[in-house]
């Protein structure tokens, strides 16, 4: 079992695990071998048909499902390459919230690194994959208490501390490296100890993506219209999570005056009007 670099406050976790469960009641994996499955595709919401949240979202998870199932049908073969395989199934995790695709993810990943062991951007997207199986593990309630099963999920809460941090040590002016930690943190629920790490990864991202040249060894990146996507749909959400409202607002603002997706204009429009937007 891989041992986590973690730190002593929040990272070590388990006392604090123990006497507050209640809080990681979000978190978990299922165990490794799965083979992924093809996911149930939920039906594509026309946009004209769009009349809330609910289907707002749901016409993004379907859009999300069909382009990554693809890249995953056509990627994970023995021909295929791993890291394209690795970001597929992570997608398609993060939709369908089926933790078999998150162990699919880190297989996936896990290949990659052991090939290339510096790879920091597979070392980060195999650590948010551990935060999405500790997310979905199926063990709930008070199961998670008992050695074993609970305990997974706490593995591969630390497990993704460890990988984003080593891969943020890397790599530290790498923006999408910086994006998938700070995402991920934010994600997590409080008692886990990143939520000041991923607000200051996003104070960073929005000082970048204000001018790239302060990054310019990634100012291309930053300049590109695919990267200002990413980023205000990563921040909307994240300030969401978190209850940053009126950041969560102007992100979503910005994501429906950057992105010409129509699914994601529509996803950007009922979540202002969730948070309060005439």
């Amino acid at each position: 079992m891989r041992k986590p670099e973690g730190r002593t406050i929040g990272r070590t976790l388990l006392g604090t695990w123990l006497a507050a469960g209640v809080a990681a009641a979000g978190y978990g994996l299922l165990a490794s071998g799965c083979t992924p499955v093809t996911p149930v595709v939920e039906p594509i919401v026309p946009a004209g048909e769009i009349d809330g949240l609910e289907k707002a979202e749901q016409a993004w998870r379907a859009e999300t499902i069909t382009e990554h199932e693809a890249l995953w049908n056509e990627e994970s073969g023995p021909d295929g390459d791993p890291f394209s395989a690795g970001l597929a199934a992570f997608n398609l995790a993060s939709a369908t919230r089926d933790p078999v695709w998150s162990n699919a993810a880190i297989d996936a990943f896990d290949k990659v690194l052991e090939n290339d062991p510096g790879f920091a951007l597979a070392r980060a997207w195999r650590g948010s994959a551990h935060a999405l199986m500790a997310r979905d593990y199926p063990v709930k309630g008070l199961w998670q208490i008992i050695p074993g099963p609970g305990f997974v999920r706490l593995y591969h809460v630390k497990a993704a501390f460890s990988d984003l941090d080593s891969a943020v040590g890397a790599a530290p002016d790498d923006p999408v490296i910086r994006l998938i930690r700070g995402s991920t943190y934010l994600a997590m629920p409080p008692v886990f100890g990143g939520g000041d790490e991923g607000l200051a990864d996003f104070d960073r991202l929005r000082a970048w993506t204000r001018d790239p040249d302060s990054n310019p060894e990634h100012a291309e990146v930053l300049r590109s219209r695919s990267w200002r996507e990413k980023y205000h749909l990563s921040r909307a959400r994240a300030m969401e999570e978190i209850g940053e409202d009126e950041d969560a607002l102007r992100s979503w603002k910005r994501l429906s005056e950057t992105t010409d997706n129509p699914t994601l204009q529509e996803l950007a429009k009922w979540h202002r009007i969730s948070l309060g937007a005439s």
